[in-house]
């Protein structure tokens, strides 16, 4: 109970002091191609899932592409994927481990800070603080290529008709070649060299690439024995000013869905075609923290804290495939509010604050004070002393003049205030509206701080001591200095005499306004609409 009463306690406190070019990059995928093990054929190897991982930077695009696999046995199977560059200017390198992206989806964490936003701005009412206590609000990464039993006879290093071998690699069991085809019949020809009995003209989508400025990169197992990572990914570098997803390969697995995760580095816009638009979502994230193994430390080229990442997700049947995927590299206007509202929650609840408060002041004058209608400016800084919560908003209204001033009683005020009168009626003001409710709140305590306080002279425990000085000692010395301060001298008696036949206040030193009585009220509810309005608003669009 000490705990809980101590947290109110601080909460209480709390409410009442707080307040060019546009780059390319290339991620590619493409398709698997096998033996046929009942003929001297080939076929497509099964795929059940593709991953890829894309990294842009000062113009070079560095690609990760793993793919998992249908069964273990990946005996003779051959990994083709084109890249739109020139072979020279494409490096490659083999991980035994995939990029670690995670973080929470900002639109997601926008809406939940968005939520959280609600709550403080109707708690800020204080009445509001039971209700919502009680009732709320008012109102992956892939398996790489897998572990298979051997290579066909003939993999190796090579130079086949119209097909130039630029570079090759053997790592982590994985050997892999960035060729160029002059001719579809060289590509061809390059595949039965890998064993594949494989006919000119069979793999039509391959003639999209064929004669333009494509490379391509093949891969397959060649030591199955040093195959240790369940995680093997193929890392592509090269320069490229477009990031671009050749979807297209992926067609040849006809009617089959074969699932594709493409993570990008940065809030991108990808321009998905009208074929794939019902089978593809988009999400943006924010990893706060990114850990990598050393083999990924040219990936991620250092960067592992606050990692913003676009997610793209293709679950389309592979004949809708019709073309590749071209993605811009700008993020969209709401990612950068979204992002925003997840990274910055208390600075977003600080401006929806400040927004409600005065569109609530402004709402609630024009509609009581028609003597303030021309002065919306008045309204909403009247409206902004709700940051004290609403006994600020209370004390505001109290002192400030709502109504047209009568001009012959400037003589009178000008007297009452050189006799220091202004400064102590509204100390001894703000010092009754700030103790009254820690009383009031003190009252319902009472009989648990009792027993608080038996306790602690039994245990010789100080801790309660503060929340008695909090909750009583303080507000009762704040009541008897304002009654103190407030006296008048009998001398001066006969000035606030004037005041009062003039219908004027003897605290605030304004015209009367019975008004004021239903302003506060008419505020706070107008405040709790206009703030749930407002956030629902941004909720939708983040």
């Amino acid at each position: 109970m000490k705990k809980s009463l101590s947290f109110i306690t601080l909460s209480l406190i709390a409410f009442l002091v707080v307040f060019s070019f546009i780059p390319k990059s290339v991620l590619a995928d493409g398709m698997m191609i096998r033996p046929d093990p009942y003929s001297d054929r080939w076929d497509y190897s099964g795929e059940n899932n593709q991953q890829a991982f894309i990294n842009y930077d000062n113009g070079l695009q560095k690609m990760i592409i793993s793919v998992g696999l249908e069964g273990e046995n990946s005996k003779g199977v051959v990994w083709l994927f084109p890249v739109p560059s020139d072979p020279n200017k494409v490096a490659i390198d083999i991980v035994k481990s995939l990029p670690q992206l995670s973080g929470e989806e900002i639109s997601k964490k926008a809406k939940s800070n968005l939520d959280d936003t609600i709550k403080f701005l109707q708690m800020t009412q204080i009445y509001t603080i039971p209700f919502i206590s009680f009732y709320g609000t008012l109102g992956t990464t892939g398996k790489g290529l897998e572990n298979s039993l051997g290579a066909p006879q003939g993999f190796g290093r090579g130079i086949e008709p119209d097909v130039v071998v630029y570079e090759h690699i053997d790592k982590e069991g994985i050997s892999s070649e960035i060729i160029t085809a002059k001719t579809a019949d060289g590509l061809y020809d390059y595949l039965k060299g890998k064993g594949l009995k494989i006919e000119s003209g069979s793999i039509p989508v391959l003639d999209n690439y064929i004669g333009k400025e494509y490379s391509f990169v093949a891969s397959w197992i060649s030591s199955p024995e040093n195959v240790v990572s369940p995680q093997v990914g193929v890392f592509v570098t090269f320069p490229t000013k477009d990031i671009y997803f050749p979807l297209l390969p992926t067609s040849v697995y006809g009617s089959k869905t074969v699932p594709a995760t493409i993570r990008i580095i940065g809030h991108v816009s990808p321009k998905v075609f009208q074929d794939i638009k019902s089978y593809t979502k988009t999400s943006y994230y924010v990893d706060s923290y990114a850990s990598f193994t050393n083999d990924l430390k040219n990936f991620y080229s250092g960067q592992n804290q606050n990692i913003k990442y676009t997610k793209i997700e293709i679950n389309s049947p592979s004949k809708f495939l019709t073309d590749d995927l071209w993605i811009n590299n700008q993020a969209p206007i709401k990612t950068y509010y979204s992002t925003f509202v997840a990274k910055h929650p208390i600075t977003s609840a600080i401006i929806l604050f400040i927004l409600s408060s005065i569109i609530a002041g402004i709402l609630a004058g024009l509609i009581l004070f028609k003597d303030l209608r021309r002065k919306p400016i008045k309204l909403g800084l009247i409206g902004l002393s709700n940051f004290l919560t609403i006994l600020g908003l209370l004390i505001t209204t109290v002192l400030v003049g709502t109504k047209n001033k009568n001009e012959s009683v400037e003589p009178v005020l000008a007297e009452i205030k050189q006799k220091g009168y202004f400064w102590k009626r509204r100390v001894a003001t703000i010092l009754f509206f700030v103790a009254i409710p820690f009383l009031v709140f003190g009252l319902f305590a009472l009989s648990s701080l009792i027993r608080e306080i038996s306790y602690s002279l039994r245990y010789l425990d100080s801790d309660i001591i503060i929340p008695v000085l909090i909750i009583y000692v303080l507000p009762i010395v704040a009541l008897i200095v304002s009654f103190i301060i407030k006296r008048v001298n009998p001398e001066d008696k006969n000035l606030f005499e004037q005041l009062k036949l003039s219908g004027y206040s003897s605290w605030s030193f304004q015209p009367k306004d019975k008004l004021k009585i239903a302003f506060v009220p008419f505020f706070s509810v107008s405040f709790l609409i206009v703030s749930w309005l407002l956030v629902k608003l941004i909720g939708f669009t983040v």
